[in-house]
């Protein structure tokens, strides 16, 4: 540190006295290296070169800023089954572990990733859901961390219409009504009744605070869900048909209504050459997902939040079919939403979710503990881009109706506990999945409703 003292003193000086004659400026070096021994003898000095060596040290590792996030829980499901066969599975215990990191790169630049592990206790087995590109770390595999969001965003323009790009894996999971039974801040930018998942995509937000309207924004976004860059070529080797990508295209308008803690949203998302993800990936459709949500946090400093999202999903199927092979061998066509060769009529779904919170004052020993309710219901040919979800049973993509309440007990500033239970009726099989025909439950014997309490312990630091 000392001998950086001195080169910094020297180089100083001989900056600010070029023009001096050389024995001036050696007599001035001279008299400030006797002062510098004179401070030398103070204990203090120590102390000040052991703080500047920690700043300096500070400055060149702190290029990222860490956080963690852990969670383990235990479930218990009860499943009944139309016509009466009845399935338990009790004492299933999981953890989930996030890394999130931050950085300030430059005034107009900055970027976001976090990396995710969630495993069953034991567990080593990656199903065929947590291995799908949307799921990775957000379905129970093996203890890999997977990056589950990698971001810049990017300021082009500032002033009264600015405009920044979000590049890389998108904030898309874990969106809006979400906080609330998660007991954080908003965590992302979609609604979750609609999107829950990583994804890979470019978006542009246009600030339209010049408009008058509170928190405006425009974006508007372009992505895959799903791309083969060797398609081609393989699809030349073998003479078969070529497989498109699966282009995403959304619009998504937010503002507020002058009230704090308040948001609407307004997003239309289409999606080109939806893949049947069977074995042969045929190019099946394309669909539009429409979608609008409101939320109110904390009313009139009323404790009380509020939020319903409403969503339209409309198919339009290309003709096209994939195959699924059955367990007895048997081979079956199955297309977007229907299981006919040939077929292109479209099919419109539905679904809404509301719900409530509310926080109570400090009761004794208790921090603000919280209670909510929520409600969701889907129609026939409801289908949401929610397979990601952290939530097991994906209650959003429910074709019939699902009721969650929750209870949540505030530890200190930084952990929680949750206490709830899941209650889902389902009208129609396939919920949650594009391909093949939804039938009514009763017709076929299939899961008729599942009941889920669970308890939950949440670490963020």
């Amino acid at each position: 540190m000392k001998k950086y003292l001195h080169v910094s003193v020297i180089a100083a000086l001989a900056v600010v006295s070029a023009s001096a004659d050389d024995a001036a400026l050696l007599q001035r070096i001279e008299a400030l290296e006797a002062k510098m021994g004179v401070l030398q003898e103070y204990p203090e000095f120590e102390e000040v070169e052991e703080r500047i060596d920690a700043i300096e040290l500070a400055t060149m590792v702190n290029k990222i800023n860490f956080g963690a996030d852990f969670r383990t829980r235990v479930d218990t499901f009860d499943y009944e089954y139309a016509g009466g066969k009845t399935v338990s599975q009790s004492n299933v215990w999981s953890n989930r572990l996030r890394i999130t990191m931050g950085s300030d790169i430059t005034e107009g630049m900055k970027f976001t990733g976090r990396l995710s592990m969630y495993k069953n206790w034991s567990g080593t087995e990656i199903n065929m859901l947590s291995g799908a590109d949307p799921m990775q770390g957000r379905r129970p595999a093996d203890s890999s961390l997977f990056v589950e969001r990698a971001y810049v965003d990017w300021t082009l323009l500032g002033g009264d219409v600015p405009l920044i790009l979000t590049i890389g894996r998108q904030p898309s999971s874990d969106g809006p009504s979400h906080q609330f039974k998660d007991n954080t801040v908003r965590k992302a930018t979609y609604s979750a009744l609609s999107f829950d998942g990583a994804a890979d995509g470019i978006v542009a937000t246009i600030g339209l605070g010049a408009t008058g309207l509170p928190e405006a924004a425009l974006r508007l976004g372009y992505g895959k869900g799903y791309q083969s860059p060797t398609s081609s070529m393989m699809s030349y080797l073998e003479n078969s048909a070529v497989i498109a990508d699966s282009n995403v295209f959304g619009a998504f308008l937010d503002f507020g209504l002058g009230l704090e803690g308040s948001l609407v949203q307004l997003s239309a998302v289409g999606v080109q050459d939806v893949v049947s993800n069977t074995p042969d990936n045929t190019n099946i459709g394309d669909m539009m997902l429409y979608t609008a949500m409101i939320e109110l946090t904390n009313i009139a400093q009323s404790n009380v939040d509020l939020f319903a999202h409403y969503a339209v999903s409309v198919v339009s199927p290309s003709g096209k079919t994939g195959s699924m092979t059955m367990g007895d061998g048997s081979v079956y066509p199955m297309g977007l939403l229907h299981n006919t060769p040939g077929n292109t009529d479209e099919e419109q779904g539905s679904a809404f979710w509301v719900g409530a919170r509310y926080t109570f004052e400090q009761l004794s020993m208790l921090n603000r503990p919280r209670i909510g309710l929520e409600y969701n219901q889907g129609s026939e040919y409801w289908f949401s881009f929610t397979q990601g979800s952290n939530d097991m049973a994906n209650k959003l993509a429910t074709r019939g109706s699902a009721v969650e309440a929750y209870y949540i007990q505030p530890i200190n500033r930084y952990a929680n506990l949750r206490l709830g239970a899941q209650w889902i009726d389902y009208e129609y099989t396939g919920s949650g999945f594009q391909i093949g025909a939804p039938m009514e439950v009763d017709a076929v014997g299939a899961l008729d409703t599942l009941t889920n309490a669970y308890l939950l312990f949440d670490l963020r630091f």
